[in-house]
């Protein structure tokens, strides 16, 4: 169990997490780092609602229960979706349990050195609070907020519950655990886990501003990419140690490879699973299966590493990643919803909600990709005053273009153009909308296109929400449950009864024929 939950842990808190989130801390503040919170809030959704239910299935994949609740023409569509997501389980899971540990060693070096170089927590955070990084009560409404409260809370956690509830990668681990408590004891652990590695690299955010806070290395043309301190800064600090640079090399190349390994076996085995078995119609030999699962996995690294070259235009990676995530995972994370529970939602009510859902999703993330060199520049300030490198008129020529540069996103930000700010919604919310054109959409659709009665459904594949809101009183939770799931239970009660009717019959037939035994033996 503690295996899986490391494995579970490090499965998406890749490189992406230890390169992006020190990054956006430094450059944005620290507003983020309210998206440990919201791992809490998924992980238990996750594990108390949906967990038990596919366990209960007992799927290969995930995405059969979408063939059984709408039918193939669904599944295939997320299947492939789920195949533009990526970034023998027992080996990849004991893999990615060792891969934690040296994710958490490597971290925790490069914390300590750079307080030790600092001077301590206290001169590290009033150095980032003069900077303006310190920040927790941005508790602003407006949806084009880079991180609110809100969005971090809400936005953070449909992101991270699109991963541990409906994600294939996931969903094998909770297959490998013997028992459902098992399974929600790894999830409750992965939790943990998971805030303890994300405030720990939002501290380390905190710490490379309060290193560079008069010289920045990126506004300094020293590195190309705001992504690329974390490294930068490790080999300038811990050059000199011998061993540390080599843990911190370690350390990204685990995180890459936890999310890789774990990626590609979940990819295979969905390939195989829907797309060559559903839609050719054909079986297979295991040993087939796991030969062409091989080959798989090799075509599809190749096209990752392809792939990275497109990704390194979309910005900040951490920005980029969640962003796709958001587009891709949220339409199949609504269709999901649409089926468990909404009972009278058919095949084209999902098909329809989630099709409609990736195109508007599609057309906001490439309408901001397009437009945001027009968008406002929320970046905080950095400063180069005291680089010792650099001449005076190249100081004097990037504050020059700083200056034009943001006062021309600036103004053209607030012109009223309603798709500019369709466009400025902030990546954090885009699961969430694209959950809620799914369930809109689909619900409105199903019941234009005959929405399905009790007897069509097998109630097995619905979450009755009576069941989630155990906490208020009967008479709402008779309400809220369906037609159907009411019909099945006055069937199985009165199923029950009649065989508990019937038993005792049996009973007093059986006693009744030895009663009259014995007296024809004694009358004898």
């Amino acid at each position: 169990m503690f295996p899986t939950a490391l494995s579970i842990m490090v499965s998406f808190l890749s490189a992406i997490t230890l390169l992006g989130t020190p990054s956006e801390i430094y450059m944005f503040g620290t507003m983020y780092s309210y998206s440990a919170i919201s791992m809490t809030i998924a992980s238990t959704i996750a594990a108390l609602v949906f967990m038990p239910k596919f366990r209960e299935m007992n799927f290969t994949s995930v995405h059969e229960y979408l063939d059984k609740r709408f039918g193939r023409p669904v599944r295939s569509c997320t299947s492939l979706t789920y195949s533009f997501i990526m970034g023998g389980m027992k080996a990849v899971i004991w893999t990615d349990a060792l891969q934690a540990i040296v994710i958490l060693i490597g971290l925790l070096a490069a914390i300590i050195q750079g307080l030790i170089v600092l001077g301590g927590f206290k001169r590290t955070f009033s150095i980032a609070s003069q900077g303006g990084r310190i920040e927790f009560d941005n508790v602003s409404f407006d949806p084009r907020t880079r991180h609110t409260i809100w969005s971090l809370l809400i936005g953070s956690s449909f992101n991270t519950l699109a991963t541990y509830g409906f994600n294939q990668t996931q969903i094998q681990r909770y297959m490998s655990i013997r028992s459902t408590r098992g399974a929600k004891q790894a999830l409750f652990i992965n939790a943990i886990g998971t805030m303890i590695l994300i405030l720990l690299s939002s501290f380390m955010g905190v710490i490379l501003y309060a290193y560079y806070v008069d010289c920045d290395p990126y506004t300094s043309k020293k590195i190309e990419d705001i992504d690329q301190i974390f490294p930068y800064f490790v080999m300038e600090v811990l050059g000199d140690k011998k061993g540390l640079p080599g843990v911190f090399l370690a350390c990204m190349f685990s995180g890459s490879l936890s999310t890789i390994s774990s990626g590609l076996n979940s990819l295979a085995a969905v390939l195989i699973e829907d797309i060559y078995k559903g839609l050719m119609n054909r079986q297979m030999t295991d040993q087939r299966q796991g030969f062409i699962s091989k080959i798989v996995s090799i075509i599809l690294g190749i096209c990752i590493m392809l792939l990275t070259y497109v990704v390194s235009f979309f910005g900040s990676i951490l920005n980029a990643t969640l962003s796709l995530f958001g587009v891709l995972e949220g339409p199949i994370m609504g269709v999901f919803c649409l089926g468990f529970f909404f009972p009278q939602a058919n095949q084209w009510g999902g098909l329809i909600g989630f099709l409609a859902s990736l195109a508007l999703q599609l057309w906001i993330f490439l309408g901001a990709q397009i437009t945001k060199n027009q968008m406002k520049n929320v970046r905080l300030p950095l400063s180069i005053a005291n680089c010792t490198d650099i001449t005076n008129s190249t100081i004097e020529q990037m504050n020059t273009n700083q200056t034009v540069s943001t006062k021309s996103e600036y103004n053209i930000h607030f012109r009223s153009d309603p798709f500019i700010n369709l466009y400025s919604v902030s990546y954090m919310w885009y699961t969430p909308i694209a959950v809620g054109t799914v369930l809109l959409v689909g619900v409105i659709v199903s019941y234009l296109t005959h929405p399905l009665k009790p007897h069509e459904i097998d109630p097995k594949l619905i979450i009755p929400v009576s069941d989630i809101c155990c906490c208020l009183p009967k008479r709402c939770r008779d309400w809220l449950r369906c037609d159907i799931n009411n019909k099945v239970h006055l069937k199985e009660k009165k199923n029950n009864n009649e065989f508990e009717m019937t038993t005792s019959d049996t009973t007093n037939t059986l006693c009744t024929n030895r009663t009259a035994q014995k007296l024809d033996i004694n009358s004898k």
